[in-house]
């Protein structure tokens, strides 16, 4: 694509939270897109660095140089990929131009019970201050996996990009809850997620002496996508799903996989199951 015809029809692109694994897989997809150009990118603890200096990776990449969020100038942007932790976006989205677009790759719009968010998350939500905006932002958000809620998702302002393990959950499930193919009970979870979706910073148990050449389960009976989870099956199911989750981590920098056990639905087989799938979503199951 000549560069006019790019240019003509690029959509500026504001990375806040660029230095993270989140932000640099961002960066990664978005940066030889034909349609996106980024224009902004911030990093607190990164700030006046390349993402080429973090990332070497990504050295050849034309990017601009890393600020600080205070610092940040949103006049030349049309949409923001918002890559911060939990609770740290909400006070940022807050103070965000109206007209911008933006996806937040956080859990801080994810659940639509703001006290079943603070149960799982151990923190106050500001959308249960009434005196603030964050209601009306919470009330906007949409839940953003895309191949099951497609329009509402190209009509949103604001995207709350779902969590590894509820995209790897509802992509198989939802569409055979649909169509009434399994029983709602007993939905048995096991998922293995590589140490990278734990995030950038530094834990003592994401040590390589402590992750290699293992696998242990976190999070029993408390991971927090058990909501999520939840929440997205019942809303395929127009009734209360719960479900047994364990997940698991791996001596693996990226990848997931998640093994569910359900009941079939009476006179289902597994011949059903499939031929769902590849309606669903046109893929060929092996």
């Amino acid at each position: 694509m000549q560069s006019s015809e790019k240019n003509k029809k690029e959509v500026r692109i504001g990375l806040l939270g660029a230095s993270g694994y989140t932000g640099a897989e961002i960066v990664r997809l978005l940066a030889n897109h034909p349609y996106f150009g980024i224009t902004l990118m911030t990093a607190d603890r990164k700030a006046g660095q390349s993402m080429g200096s973090v990332f070497p990776h990504l050295i050849t990449q034309d990017l601009p140089t890393m600020v600080s969020v205070k610092d940040a100038d949103f006049s030349s942007v049309d949409a923001v990929f918002c890559c911060l932790p939990h609770g740290t976006t909400q006070e940022i989205i807050k103070g965000l131009p109206r007209h911008l677009k933006i996806v937040d790759l956080s859990a801080d719009f994810r659940l639509r019970d703001i006290a079943e968010y603070e149960e799982w998350y151990g923190q106050p939500h500001s959308a249960s201050d009434l005196q603030l905006v964050f209601p009306i932002i919470q009330k906007e958000a949409v839940y953003g996996l895309t191949e099951i809620s497609r329009e509402d998702v190209k009509n949103a302002r604001l995207v709350a990009n779902p969590g590894c393990y509820p995209t790897s959950i509802q992509l198989p499930l939802v569409p055979l809850i649909k169509a009434k193919l399994i029983e709602h009970r007993n939905i048995i979870i096991d998922s293995k997620s590589g140490v990278s979706g734990a995030g950038r910073g530094a834990k003592e148990a994401n040590l390589y002496s402590e992750i290699a050449e293992g696998i242990y389960s976190y999070g029993v009976t408390k991971h927090r996508h058990v909501p999520e989870i939840e929440q997205g099956l019942s809303d395929a199911a127009q009734s209360k799903i719960n479900v047994s989750f364990t997940p698991h981590l791996m001596p693996m920098i990226r990848g997931m996989q998640s093994t569910i056990y359900i009941e079939m639905s009476q006179g289902v087989t597994v011949e059903d199951l499939y031929q769902q799938l590849r309606k669903s979503y046109e893929v060929h199951l092996i």
